[in-house]
Formats: structure tokens, C-alpha cells, sequence
């Protein structure tokens, strides 16, 4: 994977839940020139430049999730952020969960306006 920013505050990583991702990437290539990267998962495609990873595409898993572009923030230490965003009024939607090749966790939060964003720590290679 490419280097993310590692920084605090960082938008690294985006993930698009679309409807048909096979039509997504095939707009985006031809639009600004990503390509596959490489499928980790069953329905989960990494999309960047090149060897640059920039994000994912999947299709919903259920009728619940509607087409949008959702932003990982970076942070540097995702328990902390956690608590911090409950106790500034956030909802966790999804807890913290590690990504493969130990590359570091993420976690979804719901703000307090309702708008769903990613937080990421990420492990720094070496």
C-alpha cells in the first residue's frame, strides 16, 4: 500500500459504497485515471494510482446503505479518539477493528449533525 498520511488529521483513506462498483471503477479510471489495485475481500476493490492505494469500493451488504463517498480521518491513537468523540456527543458505529496485514484499525462514528465518517490508525512500515 502507498503511503497514507500518517499525520493527525489527515484525510488518508475513502471508501465508496456504490451500487455497482464494477460501473464506479470503470467511471473513475476513465475519469481520473485509477485503476483496480486488488480485491482483499469478496466485493472489496482497492482503487489508486499505479501502486498508490487511495481507498475502496464495495456494494452495500444490505438495502440500508445508501451510495456515498464516506473519509477516513487519521488519528494516532484510535481508543482515545473514541472516547473523546463519545464524550463530545458521537455514536459508534462501527468499533474498532484491525485491518489486514497489520497495517493498523479503523473505526466508523456517527457525529453529533448525523454524518458518518471513518477514523484510521495507521501502523507506520518500516
Amino acid at each position: 500500500m502507498g503511503q497514507l498520511g500518517y499525520t493527525q488529521g489527515d484525510l488518508g483513506w475513502s471508501e465508496l459504497t456504490t451500487t455497482n462498483a464494477a460501473n464506479a471503477l470503470d467511471f473513475y479510471g476513465k475519469l481520473v485515471g485509477w485503476k483496480k489495485l486488488g480485491e482483499p475481500a469478496p466485493g472489496y476493490h482497492i482503487f489508486g494510482r499505479e501502486d498508490e492505494a487511495l481507498g475502496g469500493i464495495t456494494e452495500p451488504k444490505d438495502g440500508d446503505c445508501p451510495p456515498r463517498w464516506m473519509p477516513y480521518i487519521t488519528v494516532q491513537d484510535l481508543d482515545a479518539t473514541l472516547a473523546k468523540a463519545e464524550e463530545f456527543g458521537a455514536t459508534i458505529c462501527m468499533p474498532a477493528m484491525s485491518l489486514p496485514e497489520d497495517s493498523g484499525r479503523i473505526a466508523i462514528i456517527k457525529d453529533p449533525q448525523g454524518i458518518v465518517t471513518g477514523l484510521a490508525q495507521y501502523n507506520k512500515k518500516a
